[in-house]
């Protein structure tokens, strides 16, 4: 008996059924969302990062400015005048746009603060410029042009005469774009 030939559409190679596994179009698809999904973990890590050094800079300024203040309260010969109160005429006065006094104290741990007045002040504002200096991302433009230290009658504002209050401006350089123009400030007005 001779054999019939084979129906049209069977082949050589049957299809199978159902297609086991993946494509390579399907596996593709799967790196590009995990690539994505890890870009953004990098992308928030970074952020976070930022906004943590930028929280850091601004404690260490609370706390530098504190530290002044408290400078100020210990030596009242060199802050306060006759009246009792905070002028332009102290030795802690630094108007915005004036350079500090270029006292470089080689000792500031050592430094006897005891007898007071004007020359202590000098080397209080000598040490708390190098700490300033280095502790925050400062530029001697940012020390001249933005850090103020005045009498202050109102909030934010120098006063031209005398005060009980004084008021503490200081700036530094910000990389996380949380501030404008990338240049923060802190002001602290305080009671003397």
């Amino acid at each position: 008996m001779a054999r019939s030939p084979a129906p049209p559409s069977a082949s050589k190679f049957p299809r199978p059924a159902a297609v086991a596994g993946f494509s390579m179009i399907e596996v593709l698809i799967g790196l590009l969302v995990l690539c994505i999904g890890v870009l953004g973990m990098v992308s928030l890590q970074t952020h976070g990062l930022q906004l943590s050094q930028s929280a850091n800079q601004r404690s260490t300024a609370v706390m530098l400015a504190q530290d002044l203040v408290e400078m100020m309260r210990s030596n009242p010969d060199a802050t306060l005048n006759a009246a009792n109160l905070f002028s332009n005429t102290s030795g802690y006065y630094k108007a915005a746009g004036s350079e500090f006094a270029s006292t470089s104290v080689a000792n500031c741990a050592g430094l006897d603060r005891s007898a007071g007045g004007s020359a202590i002040a000098s080397q209080d504002l000598g040490c708390w410029l190098q700490e300033v200096q280095s502790l925050l991302p400062v530029t001697s433009g940012l020390l001249k042009g933005n850090f103020t230290i005045c009498p202050s009658k109102q909030e934010n504002s120098c006063a031209s005469g005398s005060s009980s209050v004084v008021m503490i401006q200081m700036a530094w350089q910000d990389k996380s774009g949380d501030c404008t123009d990338g240049i923060c400030y802190y002001r602290l007005r305080a009671e003397l």
